[in-house]
């Protein structure tokens, strides 16, 4: 698929099909996510692949229990609507973890977030790679780090990116409309000619 199409047919997928994402295919979707941009090359992720039924149930726990926590805030009304039953339903969950100390030079300039800025490259170019592979997926982050942690022991010194559900899509997802974009020219609030 030319690259430009790819970017705007790549949806966020909560309805997958039962077959399994193939080894090789793992293997493409995690080098496409390697090639990401990272500072000083230090490649701060690691994944942590989740096929396992009972493992899966218990991140759709922690992300009911993220879910409820909105409500009980009196968070937005329409996250009630959200069914996380995609989560036991996904063939595949990635697990995207970095290493915050990995953060190349920014922490001297007051820049902590390279680990994530890098890690959130790496998750874009995987969900492109594997749209490219015909799978759908989603950049999933409802849920409490900790408690994610702690379910999938995962150390203190790592943190989550996000969770990608992946395989094949059940049905299409509809591409939500996208507003023009805001365009500076030199300085923030010139719009120029």
């Amino acid at each position: 698929m030319e690259f430009k199409e790819l970017v705007k047919e790549r949806r966020s997928c909560r309805s997958f099909e039962k077959e399994a994402v193939s080894e090789g295919h793992l293997d493409a979707i995690l080098d496409a996510g390697i090639w990401a941009p990272n500072p000083l090359n230090l490649q701060p992720w690691e994944f942590l692949i989740v096929t396992e039924g009972e493992r899966k149930s218990e991140i759709r726990a922690v992300a009911e229990e993220a879910k409820q926590k909105v409500l009980d805030g009196e968070g937005p009304g329409w996250v009630s609507k959200y069914d996380m039953d995609f989560l036991e339903g996904a063939p595949m969950l990635i697990v995207v973890l970095y290493d915050p100390g990995k953060s190349g030079l920014g922490p001297f300039f007051g820049q902590e977030q390279g680990a994530l800025q890098a890690s959130s490259a790496c998750i874009q170019n995987m969900m492109l790679a594997a749209a490219d592979l015909g799978y759908g997926s989603l950049w999933f982050t409802w849920f409490e780090p900790q408690r994610l942690k702690d379910v999938l022991n995962i150390p203190e010194n790592r943190e989550i990116a996000g969770v990608i559900p992946l395989g094949r899509p059940s049905g299409e997802s509809k591409a939500p409309p996208r507003k023009d974009p805001k365009v500076y020219r030199d300085t923030y609030g010139d719009e120029g000619p």
